[in-house]
């Protein structure tokens, strides 16, 4: 069963809050600028960006990587799904925002984005990847109740509710 749109736009602004609030703390910490004044244009941006990138439905890519895996309603089923959509996350996140913050903001040069962009993959992952672990299945439920959508059965899932 696929995501109604009005589930997908619920389940971002849920899920995407924290994630935006964390990412954006250590982008500017890793870019030496965080200050109230670069974190409130920098997170807004941050939460419309992660907004629009749930319609992409990364999810698709990692449920079908995880179930070629794992065992779906397994922990490692959880983690191999979160690991491509926090990548998916994280590359577009670190794209945009980095050009924000290195072009736009700092007048940096394109020699120093790609630099940023590398250097804060890993420290803006890790993180995306733990929230994704540990919010995802809170913002799934509260979106789901929200809108009155059921969650979808998973074959072969140990606990279905």
């Amino acid at each position: 069963m696929k995501k109604s749109n009005k589930l997908t736009a619920v389940y971002a602004l849920i899920m995407d809050l924290p994630l935006s609030i964390v990412i954006t703390i250590i982008a500017l910490a890793l870019g030496g600028n965080l200050s109230l004044s670069s974190f409130i244009p920098s997170c807004i941006l941050a939460y419309v960006v992660t907004f629009f990138v749930n319609f992409i439905h990364a999810e698709k890519w990692g449920f079908a990587f995880a179930s070629k895996h794992a065992k779906p309603g397994t922990f490692k089923f959880g983690l191999l799904l979160n690991l491509v959509v926090a990548a998916v996350f994280v590359v577009i996140l670190d794209l945009i925002m980095t050009y924000f913050g290195v072009i736009i903001q700092g007048g940096g040069t394109m020699s120093d984005y790609w630099k940023a962009v590398i250097g804060g993959f890993i420290p803006c992952y890790v993180p995306t990847l733990i929230i994704a672990m540990f919010w995802n299945n809170v913002a799934d439920k509260w979106s789901r109740q929200i809108c009155n959508e059921p969650a979808p059965e998973m074959p072969g899932a140990a606990d279905q509710q």
